[in-house]
């Protein structure tokens, strides 16, 4: 007689079992650029190099500027070793001073002093014209200053007394300086006796011509400014 019992504990045993062994072990995958967890790390650490480059770079926010290394006088050029490179905190103040990476260029000349260790400012530098010109004050006729204007170009004539004459008399006019620049022209007046008489313009005159301007002034020439005249528009052009 068969024994159910025992052989129902049996099947039962082995079908209970049997799931285990057949269920595939697990494997570990790499991550992949779908799972969002590894996205959001990636971003993480993105973000925590950059908080990092700019922290770096603001504690050093320094400019290189120019510093004298010398006494600088107006008038002399700048020669090599006179200006040497600084890094500086300047901010928006940087703009006003030499650039420290910029090559100083022959020519360049001192148009104001700077002492030693002093910061160069960029209008301290400029041409030889610019450092040896001189401004010279010129007498000229009221009326015909109100046509000129600061910066323009003017040829200076001059109208010498003549000798020889009885009373206030002049010998024809001649060019005395070519291409001079208005500094500055006095701002026309108003009221009686306005238009009468000559007033004093500012005239930027080359070093060695000051002389000539001054006497003639001295000796009581008449001095007329004349205006360039302007460029002559091109065919088609307004």
């Amino acid at each position: 007689m068969p024994t159910p019992t025992l052989t129902s504990r049996a099947g039962t045993a082995r079908g209970a079992g049997a799931p285990e062994a057949a269920r595939p072990a697990r494997r570990l995958e790499p991550p992949s650029w779908k799972d969002l967890r590894l996205v959001v790390g990636v971003l993480l650490v993105l973000l925590s190099v950059a908080g990092g480059i700019r922290l770096v770079a603001s504690l050093d926010d320094t400019t290189p500027v120019y510093v004298a290394a010398r006494d600088l006088l107006p008038g002399q050029p700048v020669r090599e070793g006179d200006l040497v490179p600084v890094q500086v905190r300047l901010g928006d103040a940087a703009a006003r001073y030499v650039d420290g990476t910029a090559p100083i260029t022959t020519g360049t000349h001192l148009l104001r002093p700077v002492a030693t260790g002093e910061l160069v400012p960029s209008a301290a530098l400029g041409t030889a014209r610019q450092a040896l010109d001189k401004t010279v004050s010129v007498p000229v006729d009221t009326v015909a200053a109100r046509s000129l204007v600061q910066g323009a170009v003017v040829d200076v004539w001059v109208s010498r007394r003549d000798p020889d004459a009885v009373g206030e008399a002049y010998v024809d006019p001649e060019l005395l300086l070519g291409g001079a620049v208005l500094d500055r022209v006095p701002a026309e007046s108003s009221g009686l006796g306005a238009g009468l008489g000559r007033t004093a313009v500012q005239v930027v005159v080359p070093a060695d011509r000051v002389g000539d301007v001054i006497a003639a002034v001295d000796q009581g020439a008449r001095v007329t400014l004349v205006p360039a005249p302007r460029a002559v528009p091109q065919e088609g052009g307004r």
